[in-house]
């Protein structure tokens, strides 16, 4: 059966499936790299949450028009930094800033980007189901997180959500020096994790670009989180599409329902 086909089906049985590991079965992948945001946490939650706390703090009216902006300029910028058009820094000096120039808001916001950042920390929101994926899947394969992002806010965010515990370690594109989808980022992973064999290792991502792309580049499977089950943007690009984290049980091998 096509695996993505496979994955998509899966989907439709495992949130009402018993699941267990059909032991002595050798495992499809013993290696899963998982990207962070919106794949394991819940970034949208924790995005919406810190930038309404910081606005407040500095007496700023939020309302959905002004998220909505803030999260398209912020977007579109980590996409350049993705293509290597801008550093992370830039993204950091520019997204309020952009933000606050198209709204016609004047001033000076000292620390604001520093307090965003704070607060975004503190979002440890998880996507539904990944603490018992994360668990059960640990018990059977070597788990690294690999994100672009603010170093001190992701292990924070990892931290405090739990999930820090199943990852054997977490690879932050900003100690890294390179950021996902290229090459050298990859390098440095794989450099990182003993005895790793790429035909065994899986990436699970929920973006196309920086997470699938970075991914085929690299020479590993991928598997595309697609919470919005808009799956036909993922055929053709990803080995496996799932819309639920608990269909990697019978990706990764070695389960069976009943």
């Amino acid at each position: 059966m096509f695996q993505n086909q496979e994955a998509y089906l899966w989907s439709r049985v495992l949130p009402i499936a018993k699941l267990t590991w059909n032991k002595g079965k050798r495992m499809r992948y013993d290696t899963i790299l998982m990207d962070a945001d919106e794949t394991i946490l819940d970034f949208s939650q924790a995005e919406r949450s810190a930038f309404a706390r910081t606005l407040e703090k500095y007496e700023i009216t939020c309302t959905e028009e002004v998220f909505a902006l803030y999260s398209d300029i912020n977007h579109g910028l980590w996409k350049s930094f993705e293509r290597g058009e801008i550093s992370k820094q830039e993204i950091l000096d520019r997204r309020f800033r952009e933000t606050f120039q198209r709204l016609g808001i004047r001033g000076e916001f000292p620390g604001l980007e520093e307090a965003y950042q704070t607060a975004l920390s503190e979002g440890s929101f998880i996507i539904e189901g990944a603490d018992e994926v994360c668990r059960r899947l640990s018990e059977h394969c070597r788990l690294y997180v690999v994100t672009n992002g603010v170093a001190a806010t992701q292990h924070r965010r990892m931290k405090e959500s739990g999930l820090r515990v199943w990852f054997r370690d977490v690879f932050v594109s900003e100690e890294v020096g390179y950021q996902k989808p290229k090459r050298e980022y990859f390098d440095y992973v794989f450099a990182r994790i003993p005895d790793m064999v790429p035909e065994r290792t899986l990436l699970v991502g929920d973006s196309l670009t920086s997470d699938i792309a970075g991914g085929k580049g690299a020479g590993v499977d991928t598997c595309w989180m697609c919470r919005s089950g808009r799956i036909e943007e993922g055929l053709g690009k990803a080995d496996y599409i799932i819309t639920d984290l608990r269909e990697l049980y019978g990706i990764v091998g070695g389960a069976e329902h009943e």
